[in-house]
């Protein structure tokens, strides 16, 4: 396989790396949000506050009293049942370990791509070495420097060793 082809799918692999840490900082927030509401059902179920601000959405509340513990909560497709509170803790706690259990497939996978891209840049590297090719050209087949040629002090010296040969033949 060709660099050029190595270095088009370590891209592709990368991209799909940063696409799934993105929905893992997603699932974290959800999880951090989760969490704030369970601790906001604990509030009502202990009955120690009969005020609570409710939100109203885009970050606007609303002081409101509790005339019953009991909460509306939507299950999915838009229905909304009437539950416990001990009954919405336990579909917030639910939800967050499915979101942790989705969480945890995301790092495998990333974990999968990562290995994928060293397997693949160990690869590149055998098939590299074994080409004999000189990333940077120089003359010096002992040259293990990452420098392009004109900048590569190895083959300056080689270069100099060269003349000096030549100058001894003379």
């Amino acid at each position: 396989m060709e660099q050029q082809e190595y270095f088009m799918k370590m891209q592709m692999l990368g991209q799909e790396a940063e696409r799934i840490e993105q929905q893992i900082q997603m699932i974290e927030q959800q999880v951090a949000e989760m969490s704030a509401v369970r601790e906001s059902v604990e509030i009502i179920k202990d009955g120690k506050n009969k005020e609570v601000l409710a939100n109203l959405g885009k970050g606007i509340f609303v002081r409101a009293d509790l005339r019953e513990k009991d909460l509306l909560v939507n299950v999915g497709k838009e229905v909304i049942v009437k539950k416990t509170p001990d009954e919405t803790i336990k579909v917030i706690d639910d939800q967050i370990k499915r979101l942790i259990l989705g969480k945890q497939q995301f790092i495998e996978r990333i974990n999968e791509l990562q290995n994928d891209m060293q397997k693949m840049l160990l690869q590149m590297q055998k098939e590299h070495s074994q080409s004999g090719e000189h990333s940077h050209k120089c003359e010096n087949e002992d040259c293990e420097c990452e420098e392009p040629c004109e900048d590569c002090s190895c083959e300056h010296e080689h270069k100099e060793k060269k003349v000096s040969k030549k100058g001894k033949k003379k």
